[in-house]
C-alpha cells in the first residue's frame, strides 16, 4: 500500500467530516493513519478556516483532554468544488 499524501489526506478529512463533527480520535480510526497525522493535518486545515478544532478539557469516559474537528462553511465549499 502506497503513503497518501497530505493533501490526499487532508480531502479526506473534510470527506467525513461532512457527515458530522468527529474527535481526532474517530478520523485517525476512519483514515487508518497515526495521531499525530491527523492532528497535523486537522490544525493545518484550521489555519486555512476549513475546520474548526475545538478543545475540551474532560472526557466522560476517561477524563482526558481531547479535541472535535467540525467542517466550516468554507470548508465545505472547498469540498463541493473538489467534486468538479
Amino acid at each position: 500500500m502506497s503513503k497518501r499524501t497530505p493533501y490526499e489526506v487532508r480531502k479526506s478529512i473534510l470527506r467525513i467530516l461532512k457527515e458530522k463533527p468527529l474527535s481526532l480520535t474517530q478520523i485517525q480510526t476512519k483514515l487508518s493513519t497515526n495521531y499525530d497525522s491527523v492532528k497535523k493535518n486537522c490544525s493545518e486545515l484550521a489555519e486555512y478556516e476549513q475546520v474548526e478544532v475545538t478543545k475540551h478539557d474532560k472526557h466522560s469516559k476517561n477524563g482526558k483532554p481531547y479535541y472535535i474537528v467540525k467542517l466550516t462553511k468554507k470548508g465545505l465549499d472547498s469540498l463541493e468544488r473538489l467534486k468538479k
